[in-house]
């Protein structure tokens, strides 16, 4: 059986949960400091996981060529009203980011927003494969993920030092397998397969202060 680079979990998530409507500051930060400046109708941009389609419509808005795949119908779905809605367009697909269907060096940037870190580690190295294949040569590679600050509940399935699922309660809960990260563990992963250019981190609490909201910020460049 072929593995999916996805759990079926977040069907459902799609379904009962309005789940990322706006596009984070970093990313924003990330496109225009980047591409901004170029001829944006040429600039090619893939989202794996778009999920509800926050970050499509924010750079399919700003001009950009722009594609996202995700495994759940739903959220496909939600992401091409969302892009009807606003009279915007982009390809979207209903795919396996661990076998991308798209050509050998055909993106400017690829976009992960805690998409990869639903995978274990493994499959997390064919998904990067995937997506180094798919860039154009030093195309750019941005993900943000969870670190290893991350609230995980009050309770939870700990499979690794790393790895979790089952968490009872907090935003992940309800969200099925997550992988987090420290500082070694980007490296091996990220470090591998791309130069790595900047890695930064995002700290927020929420209620009160009890739950952390920690993710790293990767910014890579295909070797």
């Amino acid at each position: 059986m072929n593995r999916i680079g996805w759990d079926p979990i977040w069907e459902e998530v799609f379904i009962q949960q309005e789940w990322g409507k706006y596009p984070g500051e970093s990313l924003i930060r990330f496109i225009a400091r980047n591409y901004y400046k170029l001829n944006r109708p040429d600039v090619k941009i893939l989202e794996i996981g778009c999920g509800a389609g926050a970050n499509i419509w924010y750079m399919s808005r700003e001009g950009f060529d722009v594609y996202g795949i995700d495994g759940s119908e739903t959220a496909i779905g939600k992401a091409s009203q969302l892009l009807v809605d606003e009279n915007l367009s982009a390809k979207l697909t209903v795919g396996d980011i661990i076998q991308l269907p798209y050509a050998d060096g055909f993106f400017d940037a690829v976009v992960d927003v805690e998409c990869i870190c639903c995978n274990s580690i493994n499959d997390s190295k064919k998904i990067l494969s995937e997506v180094t294949r798919i860039l154009k040569p030093s195309g750019q590679f941005y993900s943000r993920t969870f670190s290893e600050k991350m609230y995980v509940g009050k309770q939870n399935f700990r499979i690794s030092a790393l790895e979790y699922n089952n968490i009872s309660d907090g935003p992940l809960a309800g969200k099925g397998f997550v992988r987090l990260m420290d500082n070694e563990s980007i490296d091996i992963l990220y470090g591998s397969q791309f130069k790595i250019l900047s890695i930064d981190r995002s700290d927020i609490t929420v209620s009160n202060g009890e739950v952390a909201i920690s993710e790293w910020i990767i910014v890579s460049q295909k070797k």
